[in-house]
């Protein structure tokens, strides 16, 4: 009896409320969700790096960058792993261990993209994301870069700068990734200076060459005697080695992926610069959002994905006229007129 009067109280309570509120007021409380402890957690992000290649003013600090802004501005849960690129079995297991603790997993690396592509569909309901690989799985979105587009840039304007005509690439890996940006380095060098004389070099046959930077500096020192005065360092952390010899011989070095101008300012010529950290930004924002475009995107000269950097450390060594003809070079490729390759002829032809 006493349960029934209790049911009576709160009823004519509750009507009482409707009249003095009103039903408006009533049906907006009612309406209004109450947030919950998942809608509140913060998106769980695992970053996978492919090496232990921090600290290298390249390409994996580009990652590095977006990921912390996305932790700062988004409020994710940033994890950060080093991989185990030289053991393509314990980076498959890195992968696989971070997946049972995300929401997303962002890595990057030609080396992690076999890895990732078994791991991705063992965690369907987990996001994946890798930097400069072509994979398509229905949860990865992959990042890719013409970089063939921004290295025919920084080639014009080595072939501008030269004085002797001999003109060098180091590359980390002889691995079709990087032959992206050796073709369009010498289609831009040739599209000024088709005379040239070409020095093409490669650090290792696969990853372990990034990580080489005293074998990087031998290969530079040698360039740099045989006449080249400019060289195109596509080695990731073994690129300071190149800069260190660049350095020793007071040549131009082109630096590549981030901005590295400032590391021997006046000497590094110009960076062929990735907007990785935008990129890595711009996917964990959709991420948070809940809509992840998967699948692969390429991002180029005509969307900023790829660019020449000029700043206080190179503009004095950079004239008015080289700038003007690589902007002319650079409309062209945005309206179609130029066409960059992608790939490389091979056995290559070099001096």
């Amino acid at each position: 009896m006493k349960t029934f009067c209790s049911l009576k109280t709160y009823l004519f309570l509750g009507l009482a409320l409707l009249f003095i509120c009103g039903c408006d007021s009533i049906q907006k409380t009612i309406l209004t969700d109450v947030p919950t402890a998942e809608d509140s957690a913060p998106l769980r992000v695992t970053v996978l790096y492919p090496s232990d290649c921090l600290g290298d003013d390249s390409y994996c600090d580009g990652i590095q960058s977006g990921a912390k802004r996305a932790e700062a501005e988004l409020g994710i849960q940033l994890t950060e792993v080093l991989g185990m690129d030289s053991d393509v079995s314990l980076l498959e297991a890195q992968l696989r261990e971070a997946a049972q603790s995300s929401d997303m997993v962002l890595t990057a690396g030609y080396q992690t993209g076999e890895p990732l592509a078994r791991v991705a569909p063992e965690f369907p309901e987990v996001n994946f994301a890798i930097v400069d690989v072509v994979l398509e799985q229905p949860n990865v979105a992959a990042i890719n870069y013409k970089a063939n587009e921004g290295s025919f840039l920084v080639g014009a304007i080595a072939a501008l700068k030269s004085d002797s005509g001999k003109i060098g690439y180091i590359g980390g890996a002889d691995v079709p990734l990087l032959h992206g940006f050796e073709a369009g380095y010498v289609a831009g060098v040739q599209a000024i200076r088709p005379e040239a004389a070409l020095l093409i070099d490669y650090i290792s046959l696969n990853a372990e060459g990034f990580g080489q930077p005293e074998k990087a500096e031998e290969l530079a020192l040698t360039q740099y005697a045989n006449g080249v005065d400019v060289i195109y360092a596509v080695a990731g952390g073994a690129g300071l080695g190149i800069i260190e010899a660049a350095k020793q011989e007071k040549q131009y070095v082109i630096w590549v992926d981030s901005n590295g101008n400032h590391l021997i300012p006046g000497f590094v010529l110009t960076s062929m610069v990735k907007q990785i950290g935008d990129s890595v930004f711009q996917v964990l924002h959709e991420a948070t959002e809940g809509n992840v475009t998967m699948g692969v995107r390429y991002l180029g000269v005509a969307d900023g994905g790829v660019d020449y950097s000029v700043d206080e450390h190179n503009q004095p060594v950079l004239s008015d006229e080289i700038l003007t003809t690589v902007e002319a070079l650079k409309a062209q490729i945005i309206s179609g007129e130029i066409v960059v390759p992608d790939s490389v002829s091979l056995p290559r032809s070099t001096e």
